[in-house]
């Protein structure tokens, strides 16, 4: 396949979970509280119900399903995209796709159901653990319709630490995922970076899978910054506009100044779908603070550990770009479609990336050589 004379490997394509999902995959021990969808329209958000409570919990808000129709209603609906949506996005879908984008392959990620058991505040531990392997086995099957193509990546649940650590054995050697990835908010009240969270970063480090850090505008945790923003008149916009990159910053800095990444220098991380035109910004920010205050015991400066074994995902359209591989280069940055969300350029993210004035030897990387290296695909 092939787009312009250039491979294409997608690090963050989406899937939208079916309604049967947990019916299906989850423990029987939990049958009895499978999670059920309560809005699946092609004018909707889709809201699961978990133990009686909405996800996201403004999913039945009007102000929410208006914001969202309005952004549907400036697109124009294909009768492929409506063939995608009526077989539930299946993965014969999503292959022709890729197909229509020019992707050779993709790295898939939740959408909603998938951050269940990951990120909801509150759930005992076993139950979270029962839906995230739920979520990790349904997309292991999704992606045996064309292994080649398509990539798990594994919902790992911070409520128990050791139950993360088993899960995330079970994702690279039973189920062959290409990564993982926790959820960038605290989840009962445990951040990643928390010592408490160490011995995981140890184990993944080890493992030798990546790590994807994968922003939220649902607002799952009872601590998600987003919640303050839920009752402004203009809500549906400030979430998203500010819950994608504001938590990657959050990340990045409590990644780098805790020392994670200083203590696991073969762990790999990337930072997803919340733009990268502010990443040169933060990384000056990082490093003139911590030459100032002194606080973190680090050997080399915040932005030396992001540049030595993160990436950060690029929107196909994004100005600034030019800007960004002037100042940090052109190694740590990927690129992502963000099929099949509303907001996404799709059939046409690919042939906005081209416009881009970049060197093919920028976009040979950012298309292909950086995502490939950093989940570890050699074909």
């Amino acid at each position: 396949m092939s787009k312009n004379g250039f491979r294409i490997l997608d690090s963050d394509l989406h899937v939208i979970e079916p309604g049967d999902l947990f019916t299906r995959y989850l423990d029987p021990k939990f049958s009895d509280r499978a999670p059920t969808l309560e809005i699946s329209d092609v004018s909707a958000i889709d809201t699961w119900v978990v133990d009686g409570n909405p996800f996201p919990y403004w999913g039945r808000w009007p102000e929410f399903h208006q914001a969202n129709q309005r952004l549907r209603d400036k697109k124009e609906v294909s009768a492929f995209q409506v063939r995608a949506f009526e077989t539930k996005f299946n993965p014969e879908t999503t292959l022709e796709a890729m197909d229509m984008e020019g992707v050779d392959a993709a790295v898939l990620y939740r959408t909603t159901g998938g951050m269940l058991g990951m990120a909801i505040d509150g759930l005992e531990p076993e139950f979270a653990l029962a839906l995230c392997r739920a979520y990790n086995d349904w997309i292991a099957d999704y992606c045996k319709t064309d292994p080649a193509r398509l990539k798990g990546v594994a919902m790992l649940p911070l409520h128990d630490v050791d139950m993360a650590i088993d899960e995330a054995r079970r994702a690279v050697n039973d189920l062959g995922f290409r990564g993982v990835t926790v959820h960038c908010e605290p989840v009962n009240g445990r951040l990643p970076y928390d010592l408490e969270v160490e011995p995981l970063w140890t184990e993944l480090e080890r493992l030798g899978t990546s790590v994807g850090i994968h922003g939220t505008s649902t607002a799952p945790s009872t601590e998600d910054m987003t919640r303050k923003y839920l009752g402004h008149p203009a809500g549906r916009t400030l979430t998203h506009a500010l819950s994608f990159p504001t938590q990657m910053m959050a990340m990045i800095a409590g990644l780098t100044l805790s020392g994670v990444l200083e203590r696991h220098p073969s762990l790999r991380v990337a930072f997803l779908e919340a733009n990268c035109s502010w990443l040169p910004w933060l990384l000056y920010r990082l490093d003139d603070q911590w030459a100032k205050y002194t606080d973190a015991p680090l050997q080399q400066r915040p932005s030396d550990y992001f540049l030595r074994q993160c990436c950060i995902s690029v929107e196909a359209d994004e100005p600034g770009l030019q800007e960004v591989i002037k100042r940090v280069g052109d190694d740590n940055l990927v690129i992502s479609t963000d099929y099949p969300h509303p907001d996404s350029a799709f059939p046409h993210s690919m042939d906005e990336f081209f416009e881009q004035e970049i060197s093919d030897d920028s976009r040979r990387k950012v298309l292909w050589d950086n995502t490939a290296r950093f989940y570890g695909i050699t074909s």
